[in-house]
């Protein structure tokens, strides 16, 4: 059996999906390293469902090649995915049987053996532990996403995939399955997450992969894709109110962009490595301070340049 090469758990080597005329994904290259957890991004019809389902197998590519725990595709490619854990779309569950049974036959099918003491841990890991014995019939949309993701972590796979795994979760259950996915990789487990929560996805991940109309247009460490340095900031100026025509014109002889916010406050941006650079040029002018505050871009704002996210476009 191959293992995952350079550390890398899962990898796409040019690949391209095409659903009649519509190109799904187009010639991507991106890999997932070991012990990372890595944001998939991109708006609606970007193609982010598609690679998943290429990288599980459930679907195959058109041209190009992925890898899943080093193995390309085959017999292989089955075994992989089943040591892989997974939650993709709305996860298939039994209506009828409890929580604490649907790991049991999901264990059962995976080869897992007597899982039980796993599986009592697991739901109470994802907030479920008291509800392990009542069907899923009556569960709501939240729990049977915690539910998907507790059969998911079934067996410590070295990789789980998810796919929105916070969706129909409260606030309080976002943050509390957020702070799960930035865990695993403590625990062994390297994570390829896929959300439309900006936010969260900043806040757990530390390498992002963004895709629109089915092509990649960013990838990297979450510090490289916001651009972590303070002359990737816009700087929040506040003086007299009545300097600011003069300040203005001070700050654009030298090259920088300004934009009036009002009672005083002039957002400035452009090359500045630091904000005494701001305070020399200024009070060179005899206009002085009364606050200097960097704002640092976030990957929500990133996305939006990176992206037409303004496009209504069905997700494939």
């Amino acid at each position: 059996m191959t293992t995952a090469s350079s550390g890398r758990l899962a990898a796409f080597e040019g690949v391209s999906k095409s659903y009649g005329s519509t190109r799904a994904l187009d010639g991507i290259t991106f890999s997932v390293p070991e012990g990372s957890v890595c944001g998939l991004l991109g708006p609606n019809g970007s193609g982010k469902t598609t690679a998943l389902r290429i990288l599980l197998g459930l679907t195959r590519p058109n041209e190009g090649t992925s890898s899943l725990l080093g193995d390309t595709g085959g017999s292989s490619r089955r075994d992989a995915a089943r040591r892989t854990g997974a939650l993709v779309e709305t996860p298939a569950l039994y209506e009828r049987t409890s929580a604490r049974g649907n790991m049991v036959i999901e264990a059962a099918a995976r080869g897992l053996g007597d899982s039980s003491g796993e599986i009592q841990g697991l739901l109470d890991l994802v907030g479920l532990g008291s509800r392990a014995d009542d069907r899923v019939k009556g569960f709501s949309l939240g729990m049977r996403q915690r539910l998907g993701l507790a059969t998911a972590l079934l067996g410590k796979p070295k990789l789980v995939i998810l796919d929105e795994p916070t969706n129909g979760l409260d606030p309080a259950g976002i943050v509390e399955i957020r702070e799960l996915i930035r865990t695993l990789p403590e625990l062994g487990t390297t994570v390829l997450v896929s959300s439309h929560l900006l936010q969260e996805v900043q806040a757990m991940c530390d390498r992002v992969v963004i895709l629109d109309h089915g092509r990649l247009v960013a990838e990297g460490a979450m510090s490289e894709i916001l651009g972590d340095s303070r002359s990737a900031a816009r700087w929040k100026v506040r003086i007299d109110p009545s300097e600011t025509e003069r300040a203005t014109a001070a700050l654009v002889e030298v090259g920088l962009e300004v934009v009036p916010g009002g009672d005083g406050i002039l957002l400035v941006s452009g090359p500045v490595s630091d904000g005494s650079q701001l305070n020399v040029l200024l009070t060179g002018a005899g206009i002085y301070l009364s606050e200097l505050v960097p704002e640092f871009p976030d990957l929500e704002s990133v996305f939006l340049a990176l992206t037409e996210s303004g496009d209504d476009r069905d997700e494939s």
